[in-house]
């Protein structure tokens, strides 16, 4: 039977009759849990979060409309049409609220209602977002202007939600994203250069060329988005892709981007002492990781490429030197030149 039907014969009852003041007391609660409206209003009460005073006031005015409607059986009707009233316009609320947070857009707008079990998700997803922005903003652009943003987990859902909105994701929607790849290639020196050693050279080409070139190596990921070609760097092959990638190689990943926030992350290296150089040229990530004395890092290719070539070339001279072979053509010598004598006389005499 319709609960508002009942509702409205308990009332007549209730004005009529005496005596069964509790029976009638107790039908009457019954017929308010079952009623649609009411049901509705609580579980939004109940079910979701309120923000700000806008929220604030949507729960403010649905609990004391429940308090009213089942301690006002005189006035059952007229209360039941303002509950319909509170609950429409608390779903219209939620459905503006999950729009929005449901948008891939920056907003200004103020979140007033959620659902507590999508809360967390959305605290999470929020989270994930933020630690996205600052791993694809230091990618393509650099860490320099993340240097100053702060995350606070400890914050609510509407300041994390105005974080996002003026802070990570216009800097992101700012940033300069390529689509060129970059490609360092181990290169052969010849001739007379000086330390006649190989040495690397950085190249920016068209991504689905490089793919398409790089797809018959056997690679394994340095950083995020880079590749090392496992046979170059084991055979030293020349003239083929030697690492390849997109951006700038960083040391943390999306997941762990937040964690960075207000550190030391560096985006130069430092040369490789006279120690290092007696090793060879380790991996190019392993080379930036060893070279930026441990700390995050977030370097462009040009850096990445100088390191390499000062340690591999480095650990050349090292060799040549303890072998006593000449810096500039590798032909032993006696004695304690570095050098053969033949050069500066043939160079002179050029």
């Amino acid at each position: 039977m319709d609960s508002t039907r009942v509702l409205y014969f308990l009332d007549l009852l209730n004005k009529e009759t005496s005596g069964h003041t509790e029976e009638l007391a107790q039908l009457y609660n019954r017929a308010l849990n079952e009623h649609d409206d009411v049901v509705r209003l609580k579980a939004y009460l109940d079910d979701y979060n309120f923000y700000r005073e806008i929220g604030g006031d949507f729960k403010q005015k649905g609990e004391v409309l429940i308090k009213e409607v089942y301690s006002s059986p005189d006035n059952v009707l007229e209360l039941l049409s303002r509950v319909k009233q509170a609950h429409e316009a608390i779903e219209n609320e939620v459905r503006a609220c999950n729009d929005l947070m449901r948008s891939p857009w920056p907003f200004n707008d103020i979140i007033t209602v959620l659902k507590k079990k999508d809360t967390i998700a959305y605290m999470q997803a929020l989270r994930m977002i933020a630690s996205t922005s600052v791993y694809l903003v230091s990618l393509y652009s650099g860490f320099g202007q993340l240097r100053n943003l702060t995350w606070n987990d400890n914050v609510g859902i509407q300041e994390k939600i105005n974080l996002i909105n003026t802070k990570f994701l216009p800097i992101l929607c700012d940033a300069n994203i390529s689509s060129r790849t970059w490609v360092i290639r181990r290169k052969h020196g010849g001739g007379r250069t000086l330390f006649g050693s190989d040495f690397f050279a950085l190249s920016y080409e068209d991504a689905d060329m490089v793919e398409m070139e790089c797809s018959q190596y056997a690679r394994e990921p340095i950083g995020t988005h880079a590749y090392l070609n496992v046979t170059a760097f084991i055979t030293g092959e020349t003239d083929i892709p030697f690492c390849w990638g997109v951006g700038n190689l960083v040391s943390f990943s999306p997941e762990n981007a937040l964690m960075y926030l207000q550190r030391n992350v560096t985006d130069v290296l430092r040369a490789p002492g006279i120690a290092e150089l007696m090793e060879p040229m380790p991996s190019p990530y392993e080379c930036a990781r060893r070279l930026s004395e441990g700390n995050p890092f977030c370097i462009s290719p040009d850096v990445l490429v100088k390191a390499m070539n000062q340690w591999y070339m480095g650990h050349d001279i090292e060799e040549r030197k303890k072998t006593h072979n000449c810096l500039f053509c590798g032909k032993h010598i006696t004695g304690n030149r570095l050098v053969c004598q033949s050069h500066f006389t043939s160079e002179m005499n050029g």
